[in-house]
């Protein structure tokens, strides 16, 4: 299977994901009361923006690591698949959340869901780069050896990260919630592809030496440390 197939499939999940999200805002029940209906449900609002940005995130970061295979095998497909999985499930955990919330009653199980369902991910993402970067297996002649490691040690920081995030859900869902925005704009940043872009600068000037970015490619962006995002 080619990989432009595998990112063209990818590509739907995410979009799909990433749409049904709005279904996890409930509509008004009592259209008399519309103001306050609408204004109650900002738990539910909160929760879809949050899981809008991190769906959203992970598509970029999902195009940026296979911008650096040279080519997938049968077993990066699995994984892949098992990465989307975690991805086409969100919006179910959102919901429950953004209701949970609304109503104040089941936050800490419901965050507890949520943050699993990130740390799955999480994992996904690390077990993905994990195999895919392993003595090069299926990286791209350009990537840099020099960033090879620094990857694989945020990805695996990440799913550390988000595992403890199902501690922080259980103490405080709103807590919790507030988080996982703060990973999706830690992961938003970039710090992988700002570090990277600093270090390919001078290898790309002097052209030379084994796995250095050429000038055509200083500009790539290097894979983010996602767990999700």
């Amino acid at each position: 299977m080619s990989k432009a197939r595998v990112e063209a499939f990818s590509d739907g999940v995410f979009a799909i994901a990433i749409t049904l999200l709005v279904l996890t805002v409930a509509e008004p029940s009592r259209y008399g009361a519309l103001a306050h209906q609408l204004a109650s449900r900002w738990p539910s609002l909160a929760a879809y923006v949050v899981s809008f940005a991190v769906i959203g995130i992970m598509w970029m970061n999902h195009h940026s690591v296979f911008s650096h295979f040279g080519h997938v095998d049968r077993p990066v497909l699995y994984l892949n698949l098992a990465l989307l999985m975690t991805i086409a499930f969100l919006p179910y955990p959102t919901g429950v959340l953004g209701e949970a919330l609304a109503k104040g009653q089941g936050t800490r199980t419901a965050a507890v869901v949520y943050g699993v369902t990130m740390a799955a991910n999480a994992y996904a993402w690390g077990a993905l780069w994990l195999y895919a970067s392993h003595r090069r297996r299926l990286l791209d002649a350009a990537f840099p050896e020099a960033e090879r490691g620094m990857a694989t040690l945020l990805f695996t920081i990440g799913g550390v990260l988000y595992t403890v995030a199902v501690g922080v859900a259980f103490l405080n869902a709103f807590a919790f919630l507030g988080l996982q925005a703060a990973f999706a704009v830690y992961y938003a940043l970039d710090p992988i592809s700002r570090r990277a872009a600093r270090a390919g600068a001078p290898r790309a000037a002097t052209g030379s030496g084994q796995g250095e970015l050429a000038p055509a490619e200083a500009g790539r962006d290097e894979p983010r440390s996602a767990g999700g995002a």
